[in-house]
């Protein structure tokens, strides 16, 4: 008598390969493993939410092999840059979609905030390249980059003067928080 093979429907198999690899998988790929570096570890106890400062660092491959906190402030306001791409991504949607019929004021918010989000890339453009060339500790260079903070925050009162609901208020939070410890990483510098 033949063996007989069990067929089994096409998204069974997305289902049982899904739990193999979740079994198999290292824990250092598992979202919310603690498989940070001692580095990594050591720099994001000094900062505020350290929480956040893990998942930020670790979201780049990069942070493995970081051996500065100056290579992590790197890697942090990267982090917080791609946030801040997000946002403005977000904020063009909206403001596309808003052109399309009448602008409400909404959508008049919405669009300069796509263009505070442009700025605030600019500007951290501008001081990744400092933190990442600057020979000793500066200043200017960790005033600049806690500055990137002001853009979601000027986005977000925008919403709250005119009383109107911002549809950008978690991007906001997110993205300044980010901002925030990528600041307090680039301070640590010291």
């Amino acid at each position: 008598m033949a063996a007989s093979t069990s067929r089994t429907s096409p998204g069974n198999h997305k289902v049982l390969l899904g739990a193999l690899l979740c079994i198999a998988a290292p824990a250092s790929f598992l979202p919310g493993s603690s498989a940070s570096t001692p580095l990594v570890a050591q720099t994001c106890g000094r900062t505020s939410n350290q929480r956040l400062c893990v998942s930020l660092l670790e979201s780049s491959n990069r942070s493995r092999s970081a051996t500065t906190v100056r290579d992590l402030a790197i890697i942090a306001l990267r982090g917080a840059r791609r946030s801040a791409l997000r946002g403005r991504l977000r904020a063009w949607d909206l403001s596309y979609g808003a052109r399309r019929g009448t602008p409400s004021p909404a959508g008049r918010l919405v669009a300069r905030c796509a263009a505070l989000y442009k700025d605030c890339l600019h500007a951290a453009a501008h001081a990744l390249a400092r933190v990442t060339h600057m020979p000793a500790y500066d200043d200017r260079v960790a005033d600049a980059v806690s500055a990137l903070r002001v853009f979601p925050e000027k986005c977000q009162r925008l919403f709250h003067a005119q009383e109107i609901v911002s549809p950008l208020e978690q991007v906001n939070r997110d993205t300044g928080e980010k901002l925030g410890i990528a600041s307090e990483i680039v301070h640590l510098l010291r």
